[in-house]
């Protein structure tokens, strides 16, 4: 009998795209959720219950076949109007079956907390994939272990026989080494994101686009590995670590580069390629240290769960699902990282808030005697050091740009939360209003007033006793800078939410808190999880 076109579009199917990865390997879950891609790229976690939904919605069979056929394979009794419920409610709305006319879902991809922001492919996939082909055998375990043991007798050389005072000296002294180092810096950038691609090429993955986009206050390149979600735990790990190894291999080339040479400046770049391996080991923001600590707990949605945790450290309080999920020792575990990065994150926000006036105030006087030292370089006629100099009036200027645009966007995101948070509740609006407004009039009286731009001055340290200092400070303008009083005037002067997962980065593609769907009985969540742009790596 063969079925009406009609009808056979109102069968559930699967979306164009849609790939079904299958078990989460290493996870942290009492039940192991399941992976789907979709076109996108965007990776969700499904309960097993809506899992075997759509892997058996081919278009071809009914709800009554796939009530039928799930139940005996989730040894579960469902009815046809229990599967049209998961099907119309859950698994459409994800962008994971077509929709009820047959025409392909609208998705919308997750814009993950504390993600790439303003990002921008500049290699295709073939190329990042290639060159993960091509670096890949610098995974062989006998090299790793060999650049391991090059790294600790280098570094013992370097720190404790030779010392870095002369590199310092001498690339103070000659400023027409800052592009060269510059360049060099990049490069070496570009190559730690090589290195994500690389891990995962290795542990038999595919290695995405890789681009540069703007990260907190910085720009970034990224990585997208997201199809490192396929893997298992170790190979996870190896693609999270492959950026810092490759930092590693750049450390002994340049080591080699030096022992050839006995350029001196070249030992500043393997030092500034420490700072780039501590920097992102960092398990605090969206760094591979981050998604080291997800791999390594079987919790791709970290930041997903901050709210859901905060929530159920209250007392009397029941433990949010996103909470219970999670087994003994995994919400321990979490529970500790959020109990760390909630208030290191917060802190830094303030003490960026506070000293913003001051961080402005530098960069400009910084930035006028870059401007001057550059038009006198050409002006006598040294090009190389008045490039040098307008390449630094850049690099100068991008992480202040950065600054503003983050802030704007927090400040707008966070509006805009709770203005929808308290619709029809007036008295929760107002107050929650005036306080964001009394807060903010503080921070503008201070950021209003000049004094508080004086450029941060040789000797000052920076301490959180100085921070706390300036907010003391915030509303009292000394006396040398209130207006005088002439003699002839006078002056007074959710279903349930959904996690995404965030483009697992190499600096960014995992899955990104996405969405929580509920099944009918009992409740399915629904995560949404793209691994961010495989690692982030800042840019100097």
């Amino acid at each position: 009998m063969t079925m009406a076109p009609e009808a056979s579009r109102e069968l559930p199917r699967l979306a164009d795209g849609v790939e079904l990865i299958g078990e989460y390997e290493g996870s942290g879950f009492k039940e192991p959720p399941s992976l789907v891609r979709r076109g996108d790229g965007q990776v969700i976690q499904l309960p097993p219950l809506l899992y075997q939904v759509a892997a058996k919605a081919d278009g071809s069979k009914t709800y009554e076949d796939l009530a039928r056929e799930v139940s005996a394979e989730m040894k579960r009794g469902l009815d046809a109007g229990n599967v049209r419920f998961l099907v119309d409610e859950k698994l459409r709305p994800l962008g994971i079956l077509t929709a009820a006319d047959g025409s392909q879902p609208p998705v919308e991809k997750a814009d993950p907390f504390l993600g790439l922001k303003f990002r921008a492919a500049l290699i295709p996939e073939s190329v990042s994939n290639g060159l993960g082909t091509l670096f890949k055998p610098l995974f062989s375990p006998l090299l790793v272990l060999a650049a391991l043991a090059a790294l600790v007798a280098a570094d013992w050389w370097l720190f404790s026989v030779h010392g870095l005072a002369q590199a310092i000296r001498q690339s103070l002294y000659h400023p027409g080494l800052f592009l060269p180092l510059f360049a060099a810096i990049i490069l070496s950038a570009a190559f730690h994101e090589i290195g994500h691609a690389a891990g995962c090429r290795y542990g038999g993955g595919r290695a995405g686009k890789m681009g540069c986009g703007l990260y907190l206050a910085w720009p970034a390149f990224y990585t997208d590995v997201t199809d490192a979600y396929r893997l298992g735990r170790r190979a996870r790990l190896r693609t999270d670590l492959g950026g810092v190894y490759f930092n590693v291999v750049v450390v002994l080339t340049t080591m080699g580069a030096y022992v050839a040479t006995r350029f001196e400046p070249l030992l500043v770049l393997i030092l500034v390629q420490h700072f780039e391996i501590v920097h992102q080991l960092l398990p605090v923001v969206r760094l591979d240290g981050y998604y080291i600590v997800a791999d390594l707990t079987g919790v791709p949605d970290l930041f997903g769960r901050i709210k859901p945790i905060l929530r159920s450290l209250i007392p009397g309080t029941k433990a949010d699902e996103q909470v219970t999920v999670l087994k003994p020792w995994v919400r321990a575990a979490v529970t500790s990282w959020v109990l760390i990065v909630v208030p290191l994150l917060i802190f830094e926000l303030f003490v960026m808030l506070v000293n913003l006036p001051r961080i402005l105030g530098t960069a400009w006087d910084s930035g006028v005697d870059g401007w001057h030292a550059a038009g006198k370089a050409f002006g006598t006629g040294d090009t190389l050091a008045g490039i040098g100099g307008s390449v630094q009036l850049v690099v100068l200027a991008i992480p202040i740009v950065g600054i503003l645009l983050m802030l704007a966007k927090t400040a707008k995101g966070g509006g805009g939360w709770v203005w929808r948070r308290t619709e029809g509740k007036p008295v929760a609006r107002g107050v929650t209003v005036a306080v964001l407004a009394a807060g903010m009039g503080s921070l503008g009286y201070a950021w209003v007033s000049p004094h508080n731009y004086t450029p941060i001055r040789p000797g000052e340290r920076g301490t959180v006793a100085d921070s706390a200092r300036a907010v003391r400070n915030l509303t009292n303008i000394p006396k040398t800078q209130r207006p005088a009083a002439t003699a002839s005037t006078t002056t007074t002067t959710e279903p349930e939410t959904t996690t995404t997962v965030a483009p697992r980065r190499g600096g960014a593609a995992e899955p990104s808190p996405s969405t929580t769907a509920a099944a009918t009985t009992t409740t399915a969540n629904a995560t949404t999880t793209t691994r961010p742009p495989s690692s982030t790596t800042t840019a100097p």
